[in-house]
């Protein structure tokens, strides 16, 4: 007797593989583009998280612009003690001679990751301060007393993490000659080789810069040394400056340049441009690249104050496969009330 075997015929076997494969192919296809999502995703929250805690520290230090300085409250390039320093007219004069291009707020300053520049600026206060009464080496001997006057801070800490302290003053010193006036500059500086990636790209980063002097200081301690980042992944740094119309109070932002243009033909102290807040932006640049989905990566950035789209440095396609973002933050000076 024949026993019947059954099985599957070879048109069945193709139509099952047939069938099968297009399961596969359509889990893969959704895989991969959940896979892509999520790259675009991770991205993006890279951008905005590194963008936004950077700038709420900037914002957090240029608050401080103007504090206690002895412009009477005023922020222009021709006062001394201004909060934005632009030229060497706002440093005292014993600074004059040693002062250099890092000691100012400058437009299209330092190289960046464009085919342009990024913008300097620098700030300068002079920390809050306590006033109290020296120990004495013996309180009851009124003959042993040092009867010198404390400066004290309020624990604060310049932009590199060093903590702000100051000297005593001895009985009818004049305080004031005493509290060092920190300057600090904000830029766009590459990254350091342990940071690079290895495609070829350059990356950089949004640095600050602390130093500081005291009345009669020929030089600025502690400038252009020691300098700590900010953020990484910063393509550009632009500053637009709040500018004061004294005739109408109207507000406007301009460059840099453009307010220096303006206050180069103003002599009256009455008439000046005084700067009551600051517009910075940065555009942050993902840690990773997307990929094969750099096609879907159109987007085009303008700097506020630019009329033209930013060009990036390297090769376009690599540039391509990375999400950037354009961050803006408006800083109110509150220390200008002279400007009102």
């Amino acid at each position: 007797m024949t026993k019947v075997q059954k099985g599957f015929t070879l048109l069945e076997l193709m139509i099952g593989l047939s069938i099968g494969l297009l399961v596969v192919s359509a889990a893969t296809a959704i895989f991969l583009s959940a896979q892509r999502s999520l790259g675009f995703q991770l991205g993006m929250g890279d951008v905005q998280q590194n963008s936004n805690f950077g700038l709420a520290m900037l914002t957090h230090d240029l608050r401080h612009a103007n504090l206690n300085t002895p412009s009477n409250q005023k922020i222009n390039n021709k006062m001394v003690g201004s909060g934005v320093a632009f030229a060497q007219e706002n440093y005292p004069s014993a600074l004059h001679a040693s002062l250099a291009n890092s000691a100012y707020s400058a437009q299209n300053a330092v190289d960046d990751a464009t085919t342009g520049k990024s913008d300097q600026l620098v700030i300068q206060f002079v920390p809050q301060y306590q006033i109290a009464e020296a120990s004495d080496v013996d309180p009851d001997d009124d003959t042993k007393k040092i009867n010198e006057r404390l400066l004290s801070n309020t624990d604060m800490y310049n932009c590199e993490g060093t903590r702000i302290e100051f000297v005593t003053a001895k009985a009818n010193e004049e305080t004031q000659a005493i509290r060092p006036t920190v300057v600090q500059r904000y830029f766009i500086q590459k990254l350091p080789d342990a940071l690079q990636g290895s495609d070829g790209l350059d990356r950089y980063g949004l640095y600050c810069d602390a130093g500081h002097y005291n009345a009669g200081d020929s030089s600025i301690t502690g400038l252009n040394n020691n300098a700590q980042l900010l953020m990484q992944n910063i393509d550009a740094f632009k500053v637009l400056l709040g500018v004061k119309n004294p005739g109408n109070n109207q507000l406007r932002y301009v460059t840099i340049d453009e307010y220096k243009n303006l206050m180069s033909s103003i002599t009256a102290e009455k008439d000046y441009l005084q700067v009551i807040s600051l517009q910075v932006s940065v555009v942050a640049r993902s840690a990773t690249n997307v990929g094969a989905d750099a096609s879907l990566n159109n987007k085009t950035i303008t700097l506020p104050g630019a009329t033209t789209a930013i060009a990036f440095d390297g090769d376009a396609n690599l540039n391509k496969k990375y999400l950037r973002q354009l961050v803006t933050q408006v800083v109110g000076l509150r220390n200008t009330l002279g400007a009102s």
